[in-house]
């Protein structure tokens, strides 16, 4: 890679330009925002489908022997913030699953309103002591072609720190492991009509910036859809987050809102609705790689 400002060559890996100091970090992240590559896709499924798909049968649990250990389930929601590069801005929410720093999320949080342009995108992670903002990193779309839009589901991998080079700081650290989601080991029981769920996330409502919970009730179910009705607040910025229940087990993810001129309801994505995605997921990673050998 050579530097755009000054034309000097740009060792791999490097975040600016030795000579001139220009800011290559944007040139980077645009040029890693396509679809998974045939590696990717492989360790994407993988990871997911041992996270997600047993859903109804065990529990995933992290390794470590102190229960103290075990990561505040609000360390592991963040804040995302993408834009296009005719400067459009949006925000949404999203939780890490993954050390890696990977971040499942909506596709409409990754994509906007723009989704057949180059998106850049990071992610905030929170203080979990009082929600305000307290690391940021890049982080790009991972985009499931067809299947994304379909059920609104996507995901983010963290790939750098942010730094900010008129402050001389970085945002963080990386590499290092991330504060992700873990199930406790009571997880595995359907969600009952009545059951109380919390809701993490960034709506705009409360600023957007500070990781805000609301609770509330499953309050209906659409069994045809795979779609949870809940009681819980969910606003723009909620998009993307994540639902728990008492037990700290997830229900799905907050992705819209149903109302009228009264009241509204917010609208979950349930884990049956993404186990489907990454059953179909692995399914077309499957036909790539027969379509590859043959």
């Amino acid at each position: 890679m050579f530097c755009k400002s000054c034309g000097n060559e740009i060792k791999e890996g490097s975040n600016f330009c030795t000579t001139c100091g220009r800011d290559i970090q944007n040139l980077k992240t645009l040029k890693s925002k396509r679809f998974l590559t045939k590696k990717k896709i492989i360790l994407f499924t993988t990871f997911v489908a041992l996270a997600f798909t047993a859903f109804a049968s065990f529990a995933y649990i992290r390794e470590s022997k102190n229960e103290a250990n075990k990561i505040d389930v609000a360390a592991a929601v963040v804040n995302v913030r993408c834009e296009d590069p005719e400067g459009n801005s949006w925000s949404g929410s999203g939780t890490i699953f993954s050390e890696d720093g990977l971040v499942l999320t909506n596709y409409h949080v990754v994509s906007g309103d723009y989704p057949d342009t180059e998106i850049s995108c990071f992610v905030i992670l929170p203080d979990p002591l009082d929600g305000s903002a307290k690391e940021m990193y890049y982080a790009y779309p991972i985009i499931i072609p067809s299947l994304s839009e379909e059920y609104d589901i996507a995901f983010l991998q963290i790939h750098d720190v942010f730094y900010d080079y008129e402050e001389g700081k970085a945002y963080g650290e990386y590499p290092k492991k991330f504060p992700s989601y873990v199930r406790g080991e009571s997880c595995g029981n359907t969600p009952k009509l009545g059951e109380p769920v919390r809701v993490y996330g960034y709506p705009d409502i409360s600023g957007g910036y500070a990781l805000t919970i609301t609770d509330g009730v499953i309050s209906s179910f659409l069994p045809e859809s795979g779609f949870i009705f809940t009681s819980a607040k969910i606003s723009y910025g909620n998009s993307g987050g994540l639902a728990i229940d008492k037990n700290g087990c997830m229900v799905g993810i907050p992705s819209m809102v149903n109302g009228d001129e009264n009241e509204s309801l917010g609208i979950i994505i349930s884990t049956n609705l993404i186990s489907e995605f990454v059953d179909q997921a692995v399914a077309l990673e499957d036909e790539s790689v027969a379509l590859e050998d043959e």
